[in-house]
């Protein structure tokens, strides 16, 4: 199977937002896989997965959803990306979903999901910062693309760090550290 790391629209998400990720996903993950592309269709929101109470979209539902549709297609891997708040259970807002390969076998598609909403500076009613705000999107993207490689959250200074805030999520690094980087290369060099 060719490691390709699909981008997927969910709903109406701007292609810039899409390009931009492809590039600087395909120059990170460059050791471990063969290319990142961007689907051309987009999945359609569904009201069912919606929470008219809490004005969010279910993250796991969506997953799941992505999930079948991603091993429907026979992908490597599908990252989509959702310009809406999501949650999760009890989580209150989260800013990505992932559902994790079983017997960490990186062979099964494996999906997850980014929601671009929150990492806006106009979320909070503050002025843009286009470069932070795609620094916020790499870093997310490749915290659950990690959780589909099999890692876990990280108490380290690394990109697997958990987010409960915005805040959080911008004083992690947009990097694996020495821990997460040989277990990613462990897996993938069992993955041939």
């Amino acid at each position: 199977m060719k490691k390709v790391i699909y981008l997927q629209k969910i709903g109406d998400v701007d292609d810039i937002v899409l390009k931009k990720l492809k590039k600087n996903l395909n120059s990170f993950f460059k050791e471990f896989i063969d290319s990142v592309e961007i689907s051309p269709d987009s999945i359609p929101l569904k009201v069912s997965e919606y929470s008219p109470s809490k004005r969010q979209y279910n993250g796991s539902l969506t997953v799941r959803r992505l999930y079948k549709y991603c091993n429907e297609r026979k992908h490597f891997r599908t990252l989509g990306i959702i310009d809406k708040d999501i949650f999760s259970g009890e989580f209150k807002f989260i800013f990505g979903n992932a559902i994790i390969p079983k017997k960490q076998d990186l062979n099964s598609p494996g999906a997850s999901l980014i929601q671009i909403k929150r990492l806006k500076e106009g979320f909070y009613n503050r002025p843009e910062n286009k470069a932070q705000f795609e620094l916020r999107v790499l870093k997310e993207a490749i915290h659950e693309l990690g959780h589909t490689f099999c890692l876990e959250h990280c108490n380290n200074k690394c990109v697997m760090q958990f987010s409960n805030s915005l805040l959080e999520a911008d004083e992690k690094p947009a990097k694996f550290c020495l821990s997460c980087s040989k277990k990613l290369k462990d897996l993938f060099g069992n993955l041939d």
